[in-house]
């Protein structure tokens, strides 16, 4: 059994008392047998700003494209961009979330959505990236 947790350290180096109290119940379950533990820094996430650029390019792509709302083409891009192995019970597709995408991440996923729009015939002249309002994603 695997388990993460995701918490902030503070100044003194020390993990908030709920997260504690959390490790040491999760310890109990493993009385007797050896453990791993792995520390890792959080990747940042996403900014609001990269957000907004990406719903704005769908929201001109989908208009372009011909399709019924940004969400059903960023559904469609994901599914094509961050694919996963099918459901191994249902055998439906999956794909990686793009709100578990790090900042990077979601750079390199968003320049490629950009590069495919375009190979389809996006039409994105409309779009500039610099100067987004603020675009609510659904």
């Amino acid at each position: 059994m695997e388990t993460t947790l995701t918490a902030r350290v503070d100044e003194t180096g020390h993990l908030p008392l709920q997260v504690r109290r959390r490790i040491a119940t999760l310890l109990l379950r493993h009385k007797g047998h050896d453990v791993t533990v792995t520390l890792t820094r959080t990747a940042p996430a996403r900014s609001t700003s990269a957000n907004r650029r990406y719903w704005s390019m769908l929201r001109v792509a989908a208009s372009s494209l011909g399709y019924d709302s940004a969400n059903d083409l960023h559904e469609g891009l994901a599914l094509r961009l961050l694919r996963r192995d099918d459901d191994p019970i249902m055998g439906t597709p999956r794909r990686t979330s793009t709100a578990s995408l790090d900042s990077a991440a979601f750079v390199v996923y968003a320049d490629a959505a950009m590069r495919l729009l375009i190979e389809y015939g996006a039409d994105l002249s409309d779009w500039d990236a610099h100067h987004v309002e603020a675009v609510d994603a659904l």
